[in-house]
């Protein structure tokens, strides 16, 4: 895992990898990014979604590859990211995925 030291309330210029969580209705997943273009998505212990990511500067892509949760068939969905502190936010540019829109639009907190 990259370490970055974050003064609070700069934002981050590099995108953080390790594992982050959020919650969306009842359910908390749990997001690790590995640091080498890939994303492991968990709930309860369970894989739910695998997917490759690539950041361009404040952008960030990712597109779903498999799992019971992923939407492959809808593409790369591309989001602006910014970390200030332990929260990691996103603004959509384009997504497609109703499922993935849905999961970044919430906040999500930095676990490990």
């Amino acid at each position: 895992m990259t370490e970055q030291t974050i003064t609070p309330g700069t934002p981050a210029t590099t995108f953080p990898t390790g594992t982050f969580t959020y919650t969306v209705g009842d359910a908390s997943p749990i997001v690790e990014f590995d640091g080498h273009g890939g994303v492991t998505v968990t709930l309860d212990g369970e894989v739910i979604v695998t997917a490759s990511y690539k950041v361009l500067g404040d952008v960030i892509e990712v597109v779903d590859e498999g799992s019971p949760y992923a939407t492959p068939e809808y593409g790369v969905g591309r989001y602006k990211w910014r970390l200030e502190g332990q929260a990691l936010t996103f603004s959509v540019i384009e997504d497609k995925s109703k499922a993935r829109l849905k999961s970044f639009a919430v906040p999500w907190t930095r676990s490990a």
